[in-house]
C-alpha cells in the first residue's frame, strides 16, 4: 500500500545529544523517577538508553525542584564515580543511585537502570508512484512482502499528478534521477529496480548502526507539535535531516494493470481498484 505524504522540510542541523527511550527508537526523551526517603521527596533523572561512549548525565532533584547535583555521589553498579556523568565504550544495562545531605540527613535516592546499546538500522522506501499508474501496484505489493520479513522500515509513498500529489514531487524526482512510475528507493539513493526483491531491503534492515533519531509529538487541537533529536557516534554536523509527514488509510481509486494476472496480489481486484488502501 501506498503512503500519502502531507508535508516535507529539509533541515540543516547541529548534532543534538537528546535523551533516549527505553526502547530502541528513541521515541522518548527523559526517564523521571520520583522516590520518597525519611518524607524527603527526590527525583533522579536518567536517560533510559545511550549509545556507547556517549555522556550520560545524572540529575538529582530535591523536594523544591532544586537541583543538587553538585552535592551529590553517584554509584554504578554499586561503585562511586567522579562527577555526576558516566560512559561506556561497550554495550550493557547498567544501575546508578545517587546519595546526597540534607540538612544533616544522608538522602539516598532509589536506584535505576539504564543501557548502552547499539542502535538497529531503519531502512526508508520512498515509493513514487499516482494513482493513475496501472503498474504501480506492483511496488505496493512488494512493500508489503518486506513487511512480512520486517519491521525496519519506513515507507514514503511519493504522488505524482493525483489527489495526494504535492508541488515538491518534481523536484525530488528530478534531484535522484526518477524517469519513471512506478520507481521505489532505497534510502532515498539506491534504485530499487523491478521486480523489487525484498531482499533488496531485509538483507540490511536491523542491522547495528551508529545513529539514532528520537521523536516526539504532541497533537493540540489542529496544532502538532513535533520535537526530533539526533544522536550519533560520529559527526553529523554537515548532515542534514529530513521529516515527513504522512497519513494512513488515504483511500482511492488505483489503476491496475494486473487485475487479470493470476501471479499478482491483485488479481481480479478491478481496474481501477475502488477504495485502493494508501499506507
Amino acid at each position: 500500500m501506498n503512503r500519502k505524504i502531507w508535508g516535507l522540510s529539509l533541515v540543516v542541523f547541529s548534532l543534538l545529544f537528546a535523551s533516549c527511550s527505553k526502547k530502541e527508537d528513541f521515541s522518548n526523551f527523559d526517564d523521571e523517577t520520583v522516590v520518597i526517603v525519611d518524607d524527603i521527596v527526590s527525583a533522579l533523572v536518567v536517560r533510559a538508553s545511550s549509545l556507547r561512549n556517549q555522556e550520560i548525565k545524572f540529575t538529582i532533584l530535591d523536594e523544591d525542584g532544586n537541583d543538587v547535583t553538585e552535592n551529590a555521589t553517584f554509584y554504578v553498579d554499586g561503585e562511586a564515580i567522579e562527577g555526576d556523568s558516566f560512559s561506556s565504550a561497550e554495550i550493557g544495562n547498567f544501575e546508578v543511585y545517587g546519595e546526597y545531605d540534607f540538612e544533616g540527613t544522608l538522602v539516598t535516592t532509589d536506584t535505576e537502570a539504564f543501557s548502552v546499546i547499539i542502535p538497529k538500522r531503519k531502512i526508508v522506501i520512498e515509493d513514487y508512484t499516482g494513482a493513475w499508474c496501472g503498474y504501480c501496484p506492483r511496488i505496493s505489493a512488494a512493500i508489503e512482502a518486506v513487511h512480512d520479513e520486517t519491521d525496519d522500515i519506513a515507507v514514503v509513498a511519493i504522488h505524482n499528478d493525483d489527489d495526494m500529489a504535492l508541488p515538491f514531487e518534481e523536484n525530488l524526482r528530478e534531484t535522484f534521477e526518477v524517469f519513471g512510475f512506478p520507481s521505489g528507493r532505497i534510502n532515498r539513493t539506491q534504485n530499487w529496480g523491478n521486480p523489487h526483491p525484498p531482499e533488496d531491503v531485509v538483507d540490511i534492515a536491523g542491522l547495528d548502526t551508529n545513529s539514532a533519531i528520537s521523536i516526539q509529538s504532541q497533537l493540540s487541537g489542529n496544532n502538532l507539535a513535533v520535537k526530533v533529536g539526533v544522536v550519533s557516534e560520529n559527526d553529523l554536523t554537515s548532515m542534514k535531516l529530513v521529516l515527513y509527514l504522512v497519513e494512513d488509510g488515504v483511500l482511492s481509486e488505483q489503476v491496475n494493470y494486473f487485475d487479470q494476472d493470476p501471479s499478482s496480489p491483485y488479481y481480479e481486484m478491478g481496474n481501477p481498484i475502488i477504495d485502493f488502501v494508501n499506507n
